[in-house]
This record gives structure tokens, C-alpha cells and sequence, in this order.
């Protein structure tokens, strides 16, 4: 990717400071709104010319503010979204704000590509709804061995019991008309027959090498409700992920969330999985939201943390794919000297930095900051976009204000937010990235505006859902 491409801060500068003819498209000779002759022999007033976008000549953001244009414009195709990330994301109510307000715009092709099962305690979709029957092991990613083939997903659900079954269904009633199923072969291993609306479609041998993976497609006869796989026999059957499609203009928003991970996380997953994934699913646009889990170890070898973040987004990003970095949102810990503290519910004060010994406090680990300039850094290569999830914060504490608001935008923990602070801040990220969508697409497009943090008007506007 080309070195414009920066950091937000940067690229508002520069999509202030541009003037002329963008990278890659020949200038007219005439006066910008000189007159021109039409072909029926009148005149015709030239139209606006557009302004430049630090997005010019990027293929990758090019491509997706392109096939989102042709949403609009009624010529069809389909947009995917893809987004990983820690607990910010498993929570699903971030990515759920965001994926119902693309949607809302540029219509649903779909619920996209998840962990298979119910993963994990408090796993949850709210357009889909996600059965269980009989015995199911998970595999995590983040702590599990051996590795049974993770991939992008972070999750492999195992069947423990013939009959054992999952089942996956879309909660608007529009239905799908093309299903996934990544399945992860080993020798041994079972069966699974594919039902759909209770119909069995397919019978699927996963016997073979150890952590293979194999894409199955499932075309539907038509708009087809549930999704339905059942271990045909006693010998365990993996499962990565499934997805759910619709044959229809829009955007699709695939999302997976490891509690607890980092973005070397991925170091674990097998790359062969990982790169089967990303060629059906196609993302236009990849979003990773890590950095939480990073700030708050204190031994964390930034230069180490450094080289595998960037093996990272080169496994990631293969093609011309657009991908943005959210910066790690602000977060506080507990000092030692605040376990002694009888009365949990005291309000311990909050400092940016951490407190002398013995000092009871909520204070900010002095690694996040640095997580988050690594992050920013990272961007002014061109390698991706970064957007400071922090900035929506009211500066120093900025999570611990959140928490003592009369409605809280925060959790006590210091470090998630509520439903109503995800949903605010997804609100504001949508609005960035229209912002910079209409800003690449609309001849005579002002520049795009920022978001401000912590300013009331912007706050209001996220939580009105813009």
C-alpha cells in the first residue's frame, strides 16, 4: 500500500491541504466550469472537479468505497466486512451496531462468516439465533493445545457424540441462499451430514491429514431458513466456522472475537486455513480491533510485539483489501494496595499514571499508550489505516469517567464499556468511515469532517445512531 495512506489524524491533514488532479487521472485543459459543447451542439457546463482523497491510488480502499458506490448507485455486488479482535468484539455489541448500520444503508447480503456452535459463555449473535444438541468440545486459540487447525475464526467445535448437533438460524426471516462450512480433517475423524430446513444435503468425510481444511459450499434451492449439521457417527467431526449468505446487493460483516487475545494470537491459527478463509469469504475491508489485552502487560517487548504485528497484517492482507486498525480503547488497573481495601465499592481515585507503592488508585498501565503509538506508527507506512478508538475518551481517565457518568458508557472493570457505550462508539466509526466513503466518491466533496472526541454534539449524533 502506498505511503499516503497514514493515520487519521494525518490523513485529514492532507485531504484538507490537496488541490489539482488526484494521482493516476489526467487533468483537463479547460477552466475548471468552463464552458463545453455538448453532443447535441449546446453548451454544457463541465462538472465539479472532484477533490482529492488520500485514498487515491490505494487499491484497497479504492475497491471497497468503489463497490459500495455501486450498491448505491443500483448496479449490484456485494461488500464484505470482516472484523477481528479481544473481547471488545466477542461482546458482539460493537460489531452488532456497526453491521446493522451499513446494513440499514446499503441493504444485507447476509449474517456472514462466524465460530461454528456456541464457543464460549455469553457467545452471542443478535441476528442469528444458535442451537445445541448433545456433546460439543471448543478449542480456543488463545490457551488451548493442541492446535486442532484454527482458523481466522479462533474457534474448532468438535463433536463428542453421534447425533450431536449445531444448527444456526437467521433471526429477520429473510432466510439464505448459500451456506459455508469450514471443516478441519484428521485422521479418525467422522462423518457430518449437512441438513438444511432438515433436508440432508450433504454427507461430508472429514477423515484425512491432520489440520487440513476444506471449504464446503452449499447452494440453497431457494430462500432457505436454517442451517443444520449433525455428527453422522461416534468419531469426532471439527468445525472452524459456517456462514450464511444471501444472493443480494449489500454488505455482509463477518466478525470472530477470542477473549483475552492479542493480535499474535494469530500466530497460533493455521496460515493454510486462514488463507482458504480469506479466498471465499473476499473481504473488502478488514477491521482489527487489538491492543487491549497488549497495554495491560507490563513485560511486553514492544520491538518483539512490533515484527509480529506487522507478519500479522501481511497474512492478512492478501489482494487489494482495505484495513483499518482501532487503537486500543483507554483502560485503567487496580493498584496493588487497592486489594487491601475492605469496601469494595469505595470510589478509588483514578490517575494516568501508575501510583507510589501502597497508594490505593485506578491508574492507566503505562504500556497501552505505547501499544497505541506503536499501532499509529505502524500506519504512516501505508500499510493500513489507524483510527484512535481512545479519542472518543474524555482525555486522561477517559474510561474512568465513562464508568462515574450518571449513564455509564463504561464497566466497572475499568476496561469494557456498556451496550451503551459500544453501540456510541461504533455509531462514531461508521460515521468516520462515510465520512471518508462520501469524501472519495462525491465530485466537490468538502473534506471529510473528524470526529472529535469527547465533544457533546459528537456524542449525541453517535448515540442518536447517524
Amino acid at each position: 500500500m502506498r505511503r499516503r495512506l497514514a493515520s487519521l489524524s494525518l490523513m485529514l491533514a492532507a485531504l484538507a491541504a490537496c488541490s489539482g488532479t488526484p494521482a493516476g487521472r489526467s487533468a483537463s485543459s479547460m477552466p475548471k466550469g468552463a464552458p463545453q459543447v455538448a453532443a447535441t451542439g449546446t453548451l454544457a457546463l463541465a462538472p465539479p472537479a472532484r477533490v482529492p482523497s488520500p485514498y487515491d491510488g490505494n487499491p484497497g480502499f479504492e475497491r471497497l468505497f468503489q463497490r459500495l458506490a455501486a450498491i448505491e448507485a443500483g448496479h449490484g455486488g456485494t461488500v464484505d466486512i470482516l472484523q477481528l479482535g479481544d473481547s471488545h468484539t466477542a461482546g458482539g455489541v460493537f460489531t452488532t451496531r456497526l453491521r446493522d448500520a451499513l446494513q440499514e444503508r446499503f441493504g444485507s447480503a447476509g449474517p456472514g462468516y462466524m465460530p461454528a456452535g456456541k464457543p464460549y459463555i455469553g457467545s452471542r449473535r443478535a441476528d442469528v439465533a444458535v442451537t445445541q444438541e448433545g456433546k460439543w468440545q471448543y478449542f480456543n486459540s488463545l490457551s488451548d493445545t493442541p492446535s486442532p487447525g484454527w482458523g481466522m475464526t479462533g474457534f474448532v467445535a468438535r463433536s463428542r457424540a453421534r447425533g450431536a448437533a449445531i444448527a444456526i438460524t437467521p433471526k429477520d426471516g429473510l432466510g439464505f441462499d448459500i451456506a459455508g462450512v469450514t471443516v478441519v480433517r484428521q485422521p479418525g475423524g467422522g462423518d457430518l451430514l449437512v441438513l438444511i430446513d432438515d433436508r440432508v444435503v450433504k454427507q461430508i468425510s472429514t477423515q484425512g491429514p491432520a489440520g487440513q481444511a476444506d471449504w464446503i459450499t452449499l447452494p440453497t434451492a431457494g430462500q432457505a431458513q436454517q442451517l443444520k449439521l449433525v455428527a453422522a457417527d461416534t468419531r469426532p467431526v471439527d468445525i472452524a466456522g459456517w456462514s450464511l449468505d444471501r444472493a443480494k446487493p449489500g454488505v455482509v460483516f463477518d466478525s470472530a472475537g477470542v477473549v483475552g487475545a492479542r493480535l499474535t494470537t494469530m500466530d497460533r491459527w493455521n496460515p493454510e486455513t486462514v488463507a482458504l478463509e480469506l479466498a471465499r469469504r473476499k473481504p473488502d475491508l478488514v477491521i482489527l480491533a487489538y491492543g487491549t489485552n497488549e497495554g495491560f502487560d507490563r513485560d511486553l517487548d514492544l520491538a518483539a510485539y512490533q515484527e509480529r504485528f506487522k507478519a500479522a497484517l501481511r497474512r492478512l492482507n492478501a489482494g487489494p483489501v482495505a484495513v483499518v486498525v482501532l487503537g486500543p480503547l483507554d483502560g485503567q488497573a487496580e493498584s496493588a494496595a487497592c486489594k487491601k481495601v475492605a469496601d469494595k465499592d469505595a470510589v478509588f481515585p483514578c490517575q494516568d499514571t501508575p501510583p507510589p507503592l501502597g497508594k490505593c488508585a485506578w491508574y492507566t498501565p503505562t504500556m497501552l499508550g505505547r501499544v497505541r503509538a506503536l499501532q499509529a506508527q505502524g500506519a504512516k507506512s501505508g500499510d493500513y489505516v489507524f483510527w484512535d478508538w481512545s479519542q472518543l475518551m474524555p482525555g486522561a481517565c477517559g474510561m474512568d469517567r465513562w464508568v462515574r457518568q450518571a449513564v455509564p458508557l463504561a464497566r466497572a472493570d475499568h476496561v469494557h464499556l456498556t451496550p451503551e457505550g459500544y453501540t456510541l462508539t461504533a455509531n462514531a466509526f461508521f460515521a468516520w468511515l462515510m465520512d471518508q466513503y462520501q469524501g472519495y466518491i462525491q465530485p466537490g466533496a468538502v473534506p471529510p469532517r473528524p470526529v472529535v472526541a469527547g465533544r457533546p454534539d459528537t456524542a449525541a449524533a453517535a448515540l442518536a445512531g447517524r
